[in-house]
This record gives C-alpha cells, structure tokens and sequence, in this order.
C-alpha cells in the first residue's frame, strides 16, 4: 500500500469515527433508567410524542418513592423495561408526523457506504458495478424531492421563498438573512442539507470515475468531496497537475467546443 493511500484510508476512518460516534441510535430508542420509572412511562398509550422523545413528567429513580403499584413495576428488570420502551420509541418514531424528519437522516446515511467503496476500494468490481450508473445518485434526488415535496404541503411552505430576496440582495446581509432562514426554518434545512450531500455524491462519483479513466489517484480527492465539497474538486485538479495531466484534457474541450 502506497503512503497516500494509507494517509487516505487513516483519514477516512478517523471521518467514519467522529461521524458515527457522534450518533448514538440507541439513545435514540431507548430512555435511561430514570425514564423508565416515570409516571407518564412510555409503554401508556396515552404519552404524547413530541421531538421522538416521550413525556417526562416525572422525577429520576433515586427520588420517587416506590410503593403498591409502582412496586410491582419496579419488580421487573431494566433491560426488560428498556426493551419494552424502545420497542415503543421505535413504534412511534416510524409512525410519528414528521417524515422530513426521517428522510433528513436517508439522505445524511444512505450515500456513506458508496462514498467509503469509492474510496477504499476504487477499482473493485463491486465499487464499478454499484456506482458505475446513476442509480445511487438518482435515489438521493428521489429522497430531495420528497423532502420538496412534503414540504410545500405544510403550512407557512413558501415563506422561505418570500426571504430568499433576502440572501440575494447585494445590498444587504447575505449571510445573516441566510442564517436567519436556517434558524427559523427546519424544512429549509432539510432541503439544503439532502441537497448539498446528492450534489457532492454527483462530483465525488465523477472524480472518481475521471480517475479510473485516466488512471489517476483519487481517494483524497473523492474523501474531501464528501467531508467539505468543493475543496475535494480542487484536490484533484492538484492531483491530475502533480500527474502531468489536464483536469480537463484538450481534446474533450475541442469535442464540446464542436458540438
């Protein structure tokens, strides 16, 4: 193994590590123990759900008295309570109304194993097979237009539209107005974020297959690609100079220039 392709793989693996550590699905299902001991437990039918996490009206298991009915509760073990409520949290978070909600984390997870075959394993026949066509990147779109679409169906949809003059107004605050945007609007967000991430797929795959084509180094390129975007696009003109060879060759350029 090459040093840059060891420098390549060391830096996407410390990338999977901060991005997946930083996501605990389990918390997501499953309350702590003080949670479980609440009054308004999860297993009630009647719990509200708001912001995938049940009612908490009550105190922590070390301050409520367990007495009659409560004792009984309390006689069962944690994991099974656990289990129950997570089943619960699960039950709820699939049926609950927030589909943009889910959909944001499709279109955050769902490009990540294709972007780690680009990486690590370039030239297998699995990565061509796979990300040779446009099958992946198209699914991305699918799930941004349904996060487009499901929002212009709830109300108050085309008020971002309305402060979007805002962000393009050169006599004003670009970036405030768009900050703006972001804090009062989470469906905004959901349809830049999807965006951002099904266009850097778009670029990282076409980095990746000018590097098959022309037999060029690509990982660093199609890892910074997906990590921060447009400097991965940069990487690789870098990459193709140091290879004495045009991002662009002259022949394409002429061929469009023709056409």
């Amino acid at each position: 193994t090459t040093a840059p392709t060891m420098v390549s793989r060391l830096l996407l693996l410390f990338f999977v590590a901060i991005g997946y550590g930083s996501v605990s699905l389990v918390g997501a299902f499953q309350p702590s123990p003080s949670v479980v001991a609440c009054k308004s437990a999860p297993f009630q039918s009647h719990s509200s759900f708001s912001n995938q996490q049940p009612a908490r009206a009550c105190v922590s298991l070390d301050m409520m008295p367990i007495t009659g009915q409560e004792a009984d509760w309390m006689g069962h073990s944690v994991d099974d309570l656990l289990a129950t409520s997570s089943f619960w949290m699960a039950k709820q978070y699939a049926t609950s109304p927030e589909p943009i909600h889910t959909a944001f984390s499709v279109a955050t997870f769902l490009p990540q194993p294709f972007w780690l075959l680009m990486i690590l394993f370039p030239k297998a026949q699995l990565t061509k097979k796979i990300m040779g066509g446009l099958e992946i990147p198209l699914l991305c779109c699918l799930v941004h237009f349904f996060i487009v679409a499901t929002s212009i169906g709830e109300p108050g949809a085309t008020a971002p539209l309305a402060e979007f003059n805002n962000v393009f107004d050169p006599a004003g605050d670009p970036q405030n107005a768009f900050m703006g945007m972001v804090s009062n609007y989470p469906n905004f967000v959901a349809e830049e974020w999807s965006h951002v991430l099904t266009w850097d797929l778009f670029v990282g795959r076409w980095i990746w297959i000018d590097g098959l084509r022309r037999e060029i180094f690509t990982a660093p390129a199609v890892l910074f690609a997906n990590l921060i975007g447009p400097p991965g696009l940069l990487i690789h003109w870098i990459t193709c100079t140091i290879s004495g060879k045009e991002i662009f060759e002259s022949s394409e350029k002429s061929e469009i220039e023709n056409l």
